[in-house]
């Protein structure tokens, strides 16, 4: 349904989308303009798979940062310690443009994410990750790449470090920190609007885009 065809008024409907930009939660925003929950819950989940249907497959170059994170709980009755169960999320930070992507991946090994680096930063790259073995490969592959050991990074330069991209996970964590028992099914969408309010930050610039996605 667009906006012009909604049953709600213009009023009202700006609202949602104010509050949606200031990512209140649903049922905060229902109460705020006197909407059933539901109905938030419906505009929120079109403007999610709007950005969806629209996101971009970027390509980095220069120096970016690669990591990887772990979402939610594991599964109730599921066995295992540390991250088992938890739903794995790769992402890439380009300094320059100061842009992020992010996707869910199957696993935190090489198989699971060399792909998205090769599909996403062009060769000759440098890199900046983290320790972990799946990032071992990279140097074969044509990437300049620098391991960052956090204790040495004051000792190896201002530049040796991956703080942007995990600057994003906390900004992704404060973005899913409103939304209360969220199905894993869902996740894909909630990352990508994340990666969305991220590169998006003027509020001007997100309501024009949430104003299209809803209109299109």
């Amino acid at each position: 349904m667009k906006i012009n065809h909604s049953r709600l008024s213009p009023w009202k409907m700006g609202q949602l989308i104010t509050e949606w930009i200031h990512n209140t939660p649903a049922r905060v925003t229902a109460r705020k303009i006197h909407l059933n929950y539901r109905t938030v819950q419906l505009w929120h989940d079109r403007i999610r798979r709007g950005i969806w249907a629209q996101k971009e497959e970027p390509i980095f170059h220069g120096i970016v940062e690669v990591d990887e994170t772990y979402l939610g709980n594991k599964p109730k009755g599921m066995k295992g310690t540390g991250m088992v169960g938890k739903v794995p999320v790769f992402g890439i930070y380009e300094r320059k443009t100061k842009q992020v992507y992010a996707t869910i991946v199957e696993r935190t090994n090489a198989t699971g994410l060399l792909p998205p680096i090769l599909n996403h930063v062009t060769e000759g790259s440098t890199i900046y990750s983290d320790g972990l073995g799946a990032y071992h490969h990279l140097t074969w592959l044509g990437y300049d790449h620098r391991v960052v050991y956090h204790d040495l990074t004051y000792s190896l330069g201002l530049g040796h470090h991956s703080n942007s991209i995990e600057s994003f996970w906390a900004y992704l964590q404060a973005v899913l920190s409103t939304r209360k028992g969220l199905p894993r099914s869902h996740y894909f969408l909630h990352v990508q609007e994340a990666v969305f309010r991220f590169n998006n930050r003027d509020p001007h610039k997100l309501r024009c885009v949430v104003k299209r996605i809803l209109n299109s």
